[in-house]
């Protein structure tokens, strides 16, 4: 493979102006995942200014050091281990290591990371925001005063069309390329020194691929940043590309080819690690020891359960770093909780149950032609009790919990698929405080608006539903007597409500740090998204039942 003059050229012109950029300083540092060895006491430079590629096989731990350089990797993290320091050495001097809340990091993720309930101005438009808040009081030598002057808004929608990136249409119809340079958009637009891209061709064709590197490279010369690319395709990147550098799985070091070895890159990534099945078979494990890393897994998660409990006031403060955006987050989370599809759903639910509850007890009460006239005005108070006070709240909660804590568990087990939780890290957004809080108060403001609008419907299929057996008595003695144990003599609230709202809060509460707790377990694929649905409906259900049953033990000890 050969390089072409042309390209030679603007690789030179970018190494001659390389000094101005942030230097990545990498020193003894060691990588191991899942007990293997991926780096062993590594220490290398990504020179300031240029575009560097980190060439290798899949599957040898480019993706990890990526990850790890971002700050988005921690050192405790289960299953992957390392050593070292990783430091961000800028123009000025100053020194950032890894993680840091100062660390110039933009990540361009393979599966581009966009928010699709975003419009692309938006997602443009977060970025920007949130380093503004995070860079507030520091002056960015890249941003000159006319970009100082220009709103978020107006900002991203000129990164947007510097890129070529239609803005009249959702997010989520963009196609492959236009998502690609929306994310490169977003990451231009963080103004950080320094770009990560993973993998930016995996999948594509040749000419999209060679279309996409030829964007990286006029990206890269136009807001001149230190761009690092993890990759396997080096007949594409390798063109625009000012060094190279080939993780070597066999020795566990990275290693520099030089420019004049180019052509021979393929001797220089040798052969692919030895897959799983041809390694050596670990030892199984002894059913004791398994028993044991059950209990062990089961303790933690019931010790991390108690003490998401015990901070949940805290967690519902909302501390976000732009409150606009957090407001936005709460917004997107009340549409899936409690949204117009929500709402059908729960009334729905409500007319069924109202209309079966009120039928049945007069169309199969024993002796009826004796015993109904005697029992008519009884019966609509025992209705009109059960339905307030636990047959609407247990039936609606438990479709709250099937439904929307379905549906929250998705869209959360789909951002840590699609890595938008780790692109909200590099744009320092803390996840929790801007989907967990904005989870918890949906669920909360949802959870009892959708029981109350079931009851509301329930109610009035009930009293249609006595008319059609008891016209002769009218819509006024059915309302007079169907509310008669739920009245109050001060003609407030009915009785119970505080009881009624507390158990509502409490499912709301359950249901939504249940649902985020399973959507963020990690996921590797399809099946595990759907497998976080699963167990959120599940464990929630589980939830809410018991919640019932424990208010049940001191609600209603009392006489009516």
């Amino acid at each position: 493979m050969s390089v072409s003059s042309e390209t030679h050229s603007q690789n030179t012109t970018s190494i001659q102006n390389s000094g101005h950029g942030t230097r990545i300083q990498l020193r003894s540092l060691n990588v191991e995942a899942g007990g293997k060895p991926l780096l062993k006491n590594v220490s290398i430079d990504f020179q300031p200014g240029e575009i560097t590629l980190l060439l290798g096989c899949s599957g040898v731990g480019k993706s990890v050091l990526l990850r790890i350089m971002a700050g988005l990797i921690e050192k405790s993290r289960r299953g992957i281990d390392y050593s070292g320091t990783i430091e961000f050495a800028e123009p000025d001097g100053t020194h950032h290591s890894e993680g840091s809340h100062r660390s110039p990091v933009a990540v361009v993720f393979q599966s581009f990371a966009l928010l699709d309930e975003l419009t692309p101005v938006q997602n443009v438009r977060i970025a920007i925001d949130h380093i503004r808040k995070r860079r507030a009081g520091a002056t960015t030598a890249s941003s000159g005063t006319a970009s100082q002057e220009l709103t978020s808004e107006q900002k991203a929608a000129k990164r947007l069309e510097d890129l070529r990136v239609p803005t009249d249409r959702p997010t989520a119809v963009l196609s492959g390329g236009q998502r690609q340079r929306l994310a490169i958009a977003r990451a231009v637009a963080m103004e950080s020194d320094v770009i990560f891209y993973d993998e930016p061709t995996s999948g594509l064709d040749v000419n999209t691929a060679t279309q996409v590197a030829q964007l990286i490279r006029e990206t890269h010369d136009r807001f001149s940043r230190t761009s690092v690319i993890v990759t396997h395709d080096y007949e594409a990147l390798s063109r625009i590309a000012d060094r190279i550098y080939v993780l070597d799985h066999a020795n566990y070091q990275l290693r520099e080819v030089t420019r004049d070895q180019w052509g021979d890159l393929p001797r220089f990534l040798g052969t692919p690690p030895a897959s799983a099945h041809d390694s050596e078979p670990r030892p199984r494990r002894s059913k004791l020891r398994s028993l044991v890393d059950t209990v062990a897994t089961a303790a933690i998660a019931s010790g991390r359960a108690a003490e998401e409990v015990i901070l949940l006031p805290w967690s519902l403060l909302p501390l976000w770093r732009s409150v606009y955006w957090g407001l936005q987050s709460t917004l997107h989370y009340v549409r899936l909780v409690a949204g117009v599809s929500a709402c059908a759903y729960i009334a729905i639910a409500g007319m069924i149950i109202g209309f079966v509850a009120q039928d049945f007890i007069f169309r199969y009460l024993p002796f009826r032609q004796f015993t109904e006239p005697l029992l008519t005005e009884n019966l609509l108070h025992a209705t009109g009790f059960s339905l307030y006070r636990f047959l609407v709240p247990i039936l609606s909660t438990i479709l709250v919990a099937a439904r929307s804590g379905a549906a929250v568990a998705a869209d959360v087990g789909s951002k840590v698929y699609g890595n938008q939780i780790d692109a909200m890290k590099t744009m320092g957004i803390n996840p929790v405080r801007t989907l967990r809080t904005p989870i918890l108060y949906a669920f909360l403001l949802g959870t009892p608006v959708l029981c109350f609008l079931s009851y509301v419907v329930a109610s009035i299929t009930a009293a249609f539903a006595f008319m059609l057996t008891h016209p002769e008595l009218g819509i006024a003695f059915w309302d007079s007597h169907f509310h008669q144990y739920l009245s109050s003599p001060d003609g407030g609230m009915f009785r119970g409500t505080n009881w009624l709202i507390a158990k509502l809060f409490t499912c709301g509460a359950g249901i939504g740090m249940i649902s985020w707790r399973f959507g963020t377990t990690p996921k590797f694929s399809g099946p595990d998204i759907s497998r976080g649905v699963t167990q959120t409906i599940l464990w929630s259900t589980l939830f809410v039942l018991f919640v019932h049953f424990i208010y049940s033990l001191f609600e209603f000890t009392a006489p009516v």
